[in-house]
């Protein structure tokens, strides 16, 4: 039995589902090459409410959730974060967009939600005429790495990412967009 996945653009009536699925997801992903404290420390930092509230209003950022639908509610089974102008990490690209977060639930990888965001997003940045979209990978991040890579990004740079207290390596990777 396939899931019927619904996309939507968020606001702030999204923000709890962002924050639960946000820190699900990236516990998920990373908890078991971490330490619990620096999670801990990330995820109380990066994924609490006002946190997540104050990107959410931010009109230089846009989040994109899939929901599932399980008996009569939706739940939140993935999301993406673009951000535009002042709002990427790095401030030094300009006509740029920055894919900050491509994050899915395990039990729902493969069924395509990863390259839905993917393509909402470089659709948004072409629409908006921007040169190239970029974004940070942990260096150690194979699956994400090669996903990126199989959509023509190639690695320009890195940069250094905080988890907690333990700074590890981020490749800087984009595509140039036509």
């Amino acid at each position: 039995m396939s899931k019927e996945i619904i996309f939507k653009q968020c606001n702030e009536e999204d923000v709890a589902s962002i924050s639960e699925i946000g820190a699900k997801t990236f516990e998920e992903t990373f908890a078991s090459v971490n330490s619990k404290e620096d999670m801990e420390k990330y995820l109380q930092k990066d994924f609490n409410a006002e946190q997540i509230l104050s990107e959410v209003q931010n009109p230089e950022s846009i989040f994109m959730l899939a929901q599932v639908k399980e008996n009569d509610s939706l739940l939140p089974v993935g999301y993406m974060k673009v951000n535009f102008g002042s709002a990427q990490t790095e401030k030094d690209y300009d006509n740029s967009m920055e894919i900050q977060r491509i994050y899915v639930a395990k039990s729902c990888k493969g069924l395509g939600i990863g390259s839905h965001f993917m393509d909402c997003a470089l659709r948004l940045a072409e629409e908006k005429g921007l040169a190239y979209v970029w974004l940070g990978v942990w260096e150690h991040n194979y699956k994400a790495i090669k996903f990126y890579q199989d959509r023509g990004f190639v690695r320009f740079g890195e940069h250094v990412f905080v988890l907690g207290e333990d700074r590890q390596t981020d490749f800087l990777m984009k595509k140039t967009l036509d």
